[in-house]
């Protein structure tokens, strides 16, 4: 099976925890390279995923319109 970026890098955060999924969340390794992709974020991308602003945007669902709110 062919290993994402992903897993291979829960893989090392998990073997780093001694495998404490716990630790993981609460690392405090912040000079890790790893560290700001170890919850699947990728902070290189932030910002360019597509997804639109749904605060103000109006959403044609079934025939009606309804304003989207988060």
């Amino acid at each position: 099976m062919k290993q994402t970026p992903l897993r291979a890098i829960k893989k090392h955060c998990l073997e780093c925890s001694c495998f404490e999924k716990k630790q993981v969340r609460e690392c405090v390794i912040k000079d890790c390279v790893l560290f700001p992709y170890r919850h699947g974020n990728n902070p290189q991308r932030k910002g360019i995923s597509g997804k639109k602003n749904l605060n103000s945007t109006n959403s044609f669902e079934n025939g009606n319109v309804t304003a989207l709110t988060a």
